[in-house]
């Protein structure tokens, strides 16, 4: 038989029966569609992240007391202080420092006429907003003149303009009552980015000598950010300022570290690391539905050699070969698995472009992934179609002819 006519057998015995080519196509469709959906989706995600984060920037660095971020919350052992930020700051022999900036953080109930919640209270200088960029859209930041001595103002962010004053209303000159004080508004801001949004939208924020002396009663911090002007001496930067802290701290050598830095490019890449683990995982387990559909081909095409038994017979009576027959049998499930697949491609995409639409994270197309999983569509065909082929081509013509 001539390839054209191998085929063109294998189509009509697809279009013979709509309904059941449709259903054994299903388990394949689901499967490519959730791999290709949750692929896109964490490639997104791990987008999203990493334009946020660069919202921020990733020049700079923290360093909190202790062992990382839990250490810096519960405290003990040996803070850190505003002096190390200012002996940081001096430091000649670390050129590539362009600000620090200390900052401390509690929470508080806070009051504007009959409005009241409870919101983040940071206390910083005025040189965190060289270090994370918020948006000014009312007033001023805090400035130098309010680094030194207890000066009650605070600049709140928009969310808490809003909840305590209304919407689309300027507080500033307005006043807010935090521990029986009351606090006059300088500015509001924003986060300039969604994910941190956190942080400057439901924030209010104090001078750091005000927070010490009026709402915390040390001056203890838990956290200290440094900018660099070189990014890609960041690590060195590091390096340096961690050998510096060790011998202001008279560590030994075989001492560990009371303190941890860790910059934003650390945190990202570990972010990005978790996301892109978790989203592998689901897609794996996603695609166990692809097994399952292959050996939902495999039962097709076994009924189908069933059911044609007598076809087969009839065409190797007539001089088909083994490898016509297998050919037939092949293209028949190879094509169910790869529309299948193709379909699967074109709803998983869609339905990424949905959930991207909603959730507002960018839409991504892995042109990677879309081919692999078209590919994977055609291996399923083949591996899972070959046993009901082989068995059609090991027919022989007269037990075919004579099957009831």
């Amino acid at each position: 038989m001539r390839f054209s006519e191998v085929l063109n057998s294998a189509q009509e015995a697809l279009k013979g029966n709509r309904l059941r080519t449709a259903l054994t196509m299903l388990g394949i469709i689901i499967g490519i569609s959730s791999v290709i959906l949750i692929s896109s989706i964490g490639q997104g995600a791990v987008a999203f992240i990493s334009e946020e984060f660069s919202s921020f920037g990733t020049n700079f660095f923290q360093i909190t007391s202790g062992q990382g971020f839990i250490g810096a919350m519960v405290g003990g052992g040996n803070p850190i202080t505003k002096e190390d930020a200012n002996a940081i700051a001096n430091e000649s022999r670390i050129d590539n420092i362009e600000s620090e900036a200390a900052f401390t953080f509690t929470t508080r109930k806070v009051s504007a006429g009959e409005e009241e919640d409870t919101y983040s209270i940071y206390g910083m200088t005025s040189s965190s907003q060289i270090i994370l960029k918020p948006v000014i859209l009312y007033g001023d930041f805090l400035s130098e003149v309010h680094d030194d001595g207890i000066n009650s103002v605070t600049v709140i962010g928009v969310d808490v303009a809003e909840d305590l004053f209304g919407v689309d209303t300027n507080p500033v000159g307005e006043s807010i009552r935090i521990d029986n004080s009351k606090y006059r508004v300088i500015g509001v801001t924003k986060s300039p980015g969604g994910f941190t949004g956190s942080f400057f939208n439901n924030a209010v924020n104090l001078p750091l000598e005000t927070m010490a002396a009026k709402i915390i009663g040390n001056d203890a911090i838990q956290e200290i950010d440094v900018s660099v002007y070189d990014e890609n001496q960041l690590n060195q930067t590091m390096d340096d300022v961690e050998s510096f802290l060790r011998d202001r701290r008279d560590l030994d050598e075989d001492e560990e570290s009371d303190f941890t830095l860790q910059s934003q490019a650390d945190t990202l890449e570990t972010i990005q690391n978790i996301t892109g683990l978790l989203t592998a995982m689901v897609a794996a387990i996603s695609a166990i539905s692809l097994v399952v559909g292959g050996v939902g081909v495999m039962n097709i095409m076994l009924v189908t050699v069933t059911e044609r038994t007598k076809e087969i017979g009839l065409l190797k009576a007539i001089g088909a070969k083994e490898q016509d027959i297998l050919l037939q049998f092949l293209i028949e499930s190879v094509t169910l698995s790869l529309v299948g697949g193709l379909i699967g491609v074109f709803i998983g995409l869609f339905g990424a472009f949905i959930i991207a639409q909603v959730v507002n994270i960018p839409f991504v197309i892995s042109l990677v992934t879309v081919i692999l999983a078209v590919s994977v569509s055609s291996l399923v065909g083949i591996i899972f179609g070959l046993y009901p082929a082989r068995r059609a081509a090991k027919l022989h013509p007269i037990e075919a002819l004579r099957h009831e």
